[in-house]
């Protein structure tokens, strides 16, 4: 019974981590995400897509494809946060969406700095 009461404390423990903008330096999963304007962004925050630069996405992709543009004006929930890169090349956190087969990811600062999504916090 210990045992698997440790257990649960330290899952839910590795699980709560929020990543933070320009500070995380560890790939991995998260509950929130710490925004370069210091916002705090959640799973289950809901997002409404914007508009392509052109023809598609650019920081709104899924697999290794830009996103399409019927996408906007979407509002979509982050079903997850994610931190990928290494200690040479740095970090970047996404929000990840699905509904559309697999997972969207989208680059969360770059996307809000050129309007590919809202500001989900000054709507």
């Amino acid at each position: 019974m210990k045992k698997i009461i440790l257990l649960l404390l330290i899952s839910s423990s590795a699980f709560s981590q929020k990543a933070i903008y320009n500070k995380t330096n560890e790939s991995g999963k998260f509950n929130e995400y710490q925004t370069k304007d210091g916002f705090v962004l959640k799973i289950g925050d809901t997002i409404t897509i914007g508009y392509p630069l052109g023809n598609e996405f650019t920081f709104i992709t899924q697999g290794d494809l830009n996103g399409a543009a019927f996408l906007t004006n979407k509002k979509v929930v982050v079903s997850k946060i994610k931190s990928i890169g290494t200690s040479v090349r740095g970090y970047k956190t996404y929000a990840l969406f699905s509904g559309y087969g697999i997972s969207v990811r989208i680059d969360y600062e770059a996307a809000l700095e050129t309007g590919e999504i809202k500001n989900p916090f000054t709507q």
